[in-house]
């Protein structure tokens, strides 16, 4: 089984918020015209650079969140490269109307970190676990999704979305999460990595669910069953070509995301398939519910996200392969 760009064995286990910061540090250094803000958010190393160094470059706007997207839209407007910082479920819910009309109409170039995205987090429970952000967030024209899956990624994307021009949401993931990559692995925004070669089906993959998925590959490999495995670190706009290269090789393939099946990545690469290269599709994802507390693993094991669900998906998948 071939491994592209991966460590053997994983590094150490980091926050991607914490890999975010840490970029960003360094970015805010370079590029005088980055400004942070935040919703009520922990400030992290970037944040408390620049209150120590260039305090007019930071700014909290409290618990309001509407606030914080539509004033960062004027910051774009003046010039300036702003990053919010909050919740993802209160960027979503309490937001949506201001990144979808003050930001991604006009092109703004405002960059959304999500943080605590996706329904792996182990405090607050269901009412802050957010399970529809790919869906709600892919809909909008304009806006950009990328979903890092580990914290070499992470940095690597919070130094891309820098240089891009435009509206951008990250999805940043609560707990720690290993180092999978080399330094050396290639990011280009819109263009998913072959992490693993394979043939007989494809997993594609986002987020920190990565590390199950390579996980479910390894497992499958044992028994014989090569599988090829995707970073879909940009959501939207997606890599079609690849998607549908997949499809034709491999012949099925199965979907992995801490989110909604419905409208998420099942549904984005579902939408592709079925219009291009119709092959079996099992979506491994949150199935229309909403969270509750947990430890990571009681989580994964309740909403079926484990590794061995995934290895399981893929036989499934397999199976039906014409």
């Amino acid at each position: 089984m071939k491994r592209n760009y991966v460590m053997e064995p994983p590094g150490e286990m980091k926050a991607m918020y914490q890999a975010y910061n840490e970029a960003m540090v360094e970015l805010v250094k370079k590029n005088e015209n980055i400004v942070l803000l935040y919703g009520d958010f922990p400030r992290g190393a970037a944040g408390e650079f620049l209150q120590k160094e260039q305090p007019d470059r930071i700014y909290d706007v409290g618990i309001a969140e509407a606030n914080l997207i539509t004033t960062a839209a004027g910051m774009a407007g003046a010039g300036k490269i702003p990053f919010t910082h909050c919740h993802s479920i209160f960027a979503v819910g309490r937001a949506y109307n201001q990144i979808r009309q003050n930001v991604a109409f006009d092109k703004f170039n405002v960059k959304i970190v999500l943080c605590n995205s996706g329904m792996l987090w182990t405090f607050m429970g269901g009412s802050h676990q957010i399970i529809e952000e790919i869906a709600a967030l892919r809909a909008i024209p304009n806006l950009v999704l990328v979903s890092p899956a580990d914290p070499v990624e992470t940095k690597k994307i919070t130094r891309a979305v820098t240089e891009y021009v435009g509206p951008v949401a990250i999805r940043l993931a609560n707990p720690p999460v290993p180092t999978i990559f080399k330094e050396e692995y290639p990011f280009q925004l819109g263009k998913a990595v072959t992490v693993v070669d394979g043939k007989d089906a494809t997993i594609i993959s986002t987020g920190m669910m990565l590390a199950d998925s390579l996980a479910a590959t390894e497992a499958l490999a044992k028994e014989g069953i090569n599988v090829r495995l995707l970073n879909m670190h940009t959501i939207k706009p997606i890599d079609e070509e690849a998607v549908i290269k997949a499809a034709r090789e491999t012949g099925a393939m199965v979907t992995v995301e801490d989110s909604s099946i419905i409208g998420g990545l099942g549904g984005a690469v579902a939408e592709i398939v079925v219009e291009n290269q119709p092959v079996p599709l099992k979506r491994i994802g949150i199935k229309d519910k909403f969270g509750q507390s947990g430890t990571i693993e009681e989580l994964k094991v309740a909403y079926e996200l484990t590794a061995k669900d995934i290895a399981k998906a893929v036989k499934e998948a397999i199976k039906r392969k014409k």
